[in-house]
């Protein structure tokens, strides 16, 4: 036991980093978790885990979004864990969930820094990782797909640096099954392998294109349109050009914002610029960033963690591993639970909905008063 201690006490620490910064982030929530479980968009995902998309008719959320069509935008790889460890609880498999995966995530990347891209102080920057930007720290902490993601990308960046093909398709396929641009988890591994000639394992790579071509089609099958989750994500597409939705900023006079999003995109450039020894995550950093810069939505510094490991980690490793980032990286921590403690009230269903959804999923029982 003290040989398996010693051999592992980094992937350890992790796990408890991981662990207790999401209590701590429930800490002034501790006596009225419903605050938590009705944080956005855990809900929505909790639903789809109890009904499998048949929304009940009548459904107490459907005073939010208005059609059932709307739960087809959220992918099954969250849910379908949501359900595997709903033994727990639904509402405890939630959160369960999330924080299993961004232990997993931890680990992988811990991993990664140390043995593939053999970076120094590799435990270090997996804990930065944990808690940075504090927007991951809020979505790894509440019911959401980020860390699932993440686990999965990870996953399957690691297996494919090691030359599995197959099973590093079958992660990018989890991947893309939990959030959409887990495709361009497949396409950076294509582009690869192209480079590589290594023609054999290409075949490998349309596993996840199909499992996403059978989602769409199972969206057919309940609303006649192939295309419906891209449907239901129209208005992020509406300006798909750069900076797309900052013309809109300016017309709520929300100019102060803008400054906010073009050091963000700078930023997020000069980290992914400096990964280019690392060949596959910078092909997959770099098909994120082109992506995701023309997607028209305020809400980029969320859709923007599918690259924020390596952009704003692994791209500025060298500043944070000096010793004044060490001191300074205090301020991000205990900001990060500061901005959780402060946006999850302010980012979730309203108790009566909640409630009665709840007895509408027949799960009343796990209905916590706020």
């Amino acid at each position: 036991m003290k040989a398996l201690l010693q051999r592992y006490r980094a992937e350890i620490l992790l796990v408890l980093l991981t662990v207790g910064g999401s209590l701590l982030v429930y800490l002034p929530f501790w006596n009225g978790m419903g605050t938590v479980y009705r944080a956005w968009d855990g809900p929505n995902y909790l639903t789809i885990a109890k009904t499998g998309y048949d929304i009940p008719d009548g459904y107490a959320l459907l005073g939010y979004v208005y059609v059932k069509s709307y739960y087809l935008v959220h992918l099954p790889g969250y849910p379908a864990l949501i359900r595997l460890f709903s033994f727990v609880g639904y509402q405890h498999s939630m959160l369960l969930v999330s924080m299993l995966c961004s232990a997993g995530a931890a680990i992988l990347f811990f991993r990664l820094c140390r043995d593939t891209w053999l970076l120094p102080q590799p435990l270090f920057l997996a804990s930065v990782f944990l808690f940075f930007p504090p927007r991951w720290l809020y979505f790894r902490s509440t019911g959401s797909t980020e860390a699932p993601y993440l686990l999965f990308t990870l996953a399957a960046i690691l297996l494919f640096e090691r030359n599995k093909v197959g099973w590093a398709s079958l992660l990018a396929t989890l991947a893309t099954i939990t959030r959409i641009p887990g495709i361009l988890v497949a396409v950076a591994f294509g582009l690869i392998l192209l480079q590589r000639r290594q023609w054999r394992s290409l075949p490998w790579l349309l596993l996840p294109p199909a499992a996403l071509s059978g989602y769409f089609l199972f969206c057919w099958s309940q609303t006649g349109n192939f295309f419906q989750y891209l449907a239901g994500h129209g208005d992020k597409a509406g300006s798909f050009r750069p900076f797309g939705f900052m013309p809109h900023l300016f017309e709520l006079g929300l100019y102060h914002q803008v400054e906010y999003f073009i050091l963000l995109a700078f930023v997020y450039g000069i980290g992914i610029s400096r990964i280019r020894k690392f060949e596959t995550v910078f092909v997959y950093s770099v098909l994120q960033f082109l992506l995701h810069i023309n997607i028209s939505t305020e809400e980029w510094p969320r859709y923007w963690l599918v690259m924020a490991p390596f952009a704003l980690v692994v791209g500025f490793h060298d500043i944070w591993e000096t010793r004044e980032a060490k001191w300074l990286f205090a301020i991000p921590v205990v900001m990060g639970f500061v901005y959780c403690w402060g946006a999850i009230p302010l980012n979730g269903v309203m108790p009566a909905y909640w409630k009665l959804a709840l007895a509408q999923l027949g799960l009343l029982g796990e209905w916590t008063p706020p």
